[in-house]
C-alpha cells in the first residue's frame, strides 16, 4: 500500500501563494499512491479556507483520509465556537470534499486500519534547560482583545524568575515575558486568541489519547496492521532539539503530548504514524515505529509518499 501524506498546508484564499498550494495538490493529484491522509491545519486561519484547501486535493482517486489541526478551528474574534467546529462543521466540510475525518472512527482499507485523531498539547514537551544564561521569565496570561488584537495580563501569583522554574501550568496562560541583555519580549501561543475549548489542555489531551485507544479497539481483528494520524507531535522523542532563540523555545510546550504516542503503541501491529505540525519534515523511526512528519509548510517539501511493504 502506498500513501501520500501532507501536513500543514495552511492555506489562504486570499494568500499571494496559493500557486504553492495548488502545485501540492497537483503533485498530490500524480501521485503513484492508493491513500491520501491529510494530518491537519489544511488553513492558516480556519473558516472557508478548510473546505477550499481539501476541494484542490479533492481530485486524487483513492480514498481520502483527514484530521484536522488547531489552525483549522480558528475564528477571528470570540465568541469562539471550538468544540462545535470540531465536532460538527469540520466532519461536514470534509464529508462535502469526499474525505472522512478520522476523528469520527477508524478506517479499514484492505488489511489496513487507520486511527487517528487531532490530538492536542499537555505542555509535557516543553523546552526545560534555559535557551540561553541570564534570562528571566514571567507567565503572563493572554487573551483576545480589541479589533483582533492580544490582551495582556498578570497571573495570580506568578513572579520573575528562571527558566528552568517554569512549571507546566505555567504556559496554561499561553504567554511569557522574557528579558536577556536587552529591553523585555513577550512570547505568545497564538490558539489562545482563535479558540477556546473551555477545557484544559491537559484534560483535552487525555481525552485524545483516550479517543486513540477507542478506535483501537474498534478495528480488533478486522486488519492485520495498523497506521496512526495526529496532527500534534505523538512522541517526546520528536520534538524539536533544544534552542537557543527562546521564542521557539517557548513555543516547544505546544507541539504535543506522548499520551498520543503511548495510545497508538498498543495497537497490535503498528506500521506507520503520520503526524505534523512541527513544520519539519523528516521520517524516522521511534521505538522501531516509523513516524512521518509529512508538513509540506517549508518552501521544498512537498507530499511524501510512503510504501507499507505487503
Amino acid at each position: 500500500m502506498k500513501i501520500v501524506a501532507i501536513a500543514d498546508l495552511h492555506y489562504s484564499i486570499d494568500s499571494d501563494e496559493s500557486s504553492r498550494a495548488e502545485a501540492i495538490a497537483a503533485a498530490v493529484r500524480d501521485a503513484d499512491a492508493d491513500v491520501l491522509v491529510v494530518a491537519g491545519d489544511c488553513a492558516a486561519e480556519g473558516g472557508d479556507a478548510v473546505g477550499a484547501a481539501l476541494a484542490m486535493l479533492a481530485d486524487f482517486d483513492g480514498p481520502r483520509l483527514m484530521v484536522p489541526g488547531n489552525h483549522d478551528l480558528w475564528e477571528d474574534r470570540p465568541p469562539f465556537h471550538t468544540r462545535r467546529i470540531y465536532q460538527q462543521r469540520l466532519p461536514e466540510v470534509a464529508a462535502e470534499h469526499g474525505f472522512t475525518m478520522l476523528d469520527q472512527g477508524p478506517v479499514v482499507i484492505a488489511d489496513t486500519a487507520f486511527v487517528g485523531c487531532m490530538g492536542w498539547y499537555d505542555y509535557s514537551m516543553r523546552q526545560q534547560t534555559a535557551p540561553r544564561e541570564g534570562l528571566t521569565v514571567t507567565p503572563i496570561a493572554v487573551e483576545p482583545g480589541e479589533e483582533s488584537g492580544a490582551s495582556f495580563s498578570a497571573v495570580p501569583g506568578a513572579e520573575e524568575g528562571s527558566w528552568d522554574g517554569l512549571e507546566a501550568a505555567d504556559y496554561a496562560a499561553n504567554g511569557l515575558v522574557w528579558q536577556g541583555d536587552g529591553s523585555p519580549r513577550v512570547a505568545v501561543w497564538n490558539d489562545a486568541l482563535h479558540l477556546d475549548w473551555e477545557h484544559d489542555a491537559a484534560g483535552l489531551a487525555r481525552c485524545f489519547a483516550d479517543q486513540l485507544r477507542a478506535q483501537i479497539k474498534a478495528v480488533g481483528d478486522r486488519a492485520r496492521r495498523v497506521v496512526g494520524v495526529t496532527h500534534f507531535v505523538p512522541f517526546v522523542e520528536l520534538a524539536e532539539a533544544t534552542t537557543e532563540n527562546p521564542t521557539r523555545a517557548f513555543a516547544r510546550a505546544y507541539l504535543g503530548s506522548p499520551l498520543l504516542g503511548e495510545a497508538l503503541l498498543e495497537a497490535r501491529e503498528l506500521a506507520l504514524v503520520i503526524y505534523g505540525h512541527r513544520h519539519h519534515q523528516r521520517v524516522v523511526k521511534v521505538r522501531g515505529v516509523p513516524t512521518a512528519d509529512a508538513s509540506v509548510h517549508g518552501r521544498n517539501e512537498g507530499p511524501l509518499l510512503l510504501t507499507l511493504p505487503e
